[in-house]
């Protein structure tokens, strides 16, 4: 079951942070869950192949273009993290849980409480794979031919030993669907993937991009809106193409997502987070 969550980090005292937070993120949560379970901490920070979350924060100044990002005593941050592998949420949900305070880069933050898929913070939800894969992989009535997902934190590729920061629909719905089969009971096919690059193309967008510090090095991202035009009309590929647009909201899309980069849901319908 595709999870999202939020955890409420409360200041201490104000602090100015860096711009990009997805690194000291990054070990905040590997710091939370080795302190409850370090056996599962171990494998989120080793796991071969597509890793089985994601993270970011909501609030991270560099998504708005800001040289900092403020946290002041008594605002909030949020730490949103999702879940992709149905064995891990007990023990990572049960940590989190359990965690009273973090050192966050070089601060401290009380743990407010874990806002989690029950409506208590519009970033949190949960699905089924089951259920996606029932809704969106069956022929049914014709589907729309355009897609709008929200880019909401710098998106790059690594593709051919390079990063690549545009949203090429070979590349978005690749990733996508890397992480749905690694994960999702129900694979799709390789022609199916194939498809997903041949059949759709970038409609209109509004993109910009940001220039990301790792502290280790930097790589440039895309963030904004683009619409993706399904070309042609195979079913097959037009409900793969819906079903990971979907499932976007909790796999996040491209490099370093479990560093906080590529945040990013559909947006054709109604979102609480759409500008």
């Amino acid at each position: 079951m595709p999870l999202a969550v939020v955890l409420a980090l409360e200041p201490e005292r104000d602090y100015l942070l860096p711009p990009f937070l997805g690194r000291a993120a990054h070990a905040a949560l590997l710091g939370l869950v080795q302190a409850h379970d370090a056996a599962l901490s171990a494998r989120l920070h080793d796991e071969p192949g597509p890793r089985p979350f994601t993270l970011a924060v909501l609030e991270e100044g560099g998504r708005q273009g800001l040289r900092e990002t403020v946290a002041r005593a008594g605002q909030r941050l949020h730490l949103r993290v999702t879940l992709l592998d149905d064995a891990l949420a007990p023990a990572l949900l049960q940590a989190l849980r359990s965690a009273s305070a973090v050192e966050f880069v070089h601060g401290r933050f009380r743990v407010g409480g874990l806002l989690a898929e029950t409506g208590e913070h519009p970033a949190a939800g949960s699905a089924s794979y089951e259920a996606l894969a029932e809704r969106w992989l069956f022929p049914g009535p014709p589907l729309p031919r355009r897609l709008r997902f929200r880019f909401f934190s710098p998106t790059t590729f690594h593709s051919r030993g390079r990063h690549v920061p545009l949203p090429l629909p070979h590349l978005v719905f690749g990733s996508l669907a890397e992480r749905w089969n690694a994960c999702a009971p129900v694979c799709l096919s390789p022609e199916v993937v194939g498809g997903l690059g041949e059949q759709l193309a970038v409609g209109r967008y509004r993109l910009e991009t940001r220039l990301v510090d790792f502290g280790a090095g930097k790589q440039v991202g895309y963030l904004g809106t683009c619409e993706f035009v399904l070309l042609e009309a195979e079913p097959a590929v037009a409900g793969a193409a819906h079903l990971l647009a979907r499932y976007a909201f909790f796999s996040g899309v491209g490099h370093k997502v479990t560093m906080g980069l590529g945040q990013a849901w559909e947006v054709s319908g109604a979102h609480p987070l759409r500008d």
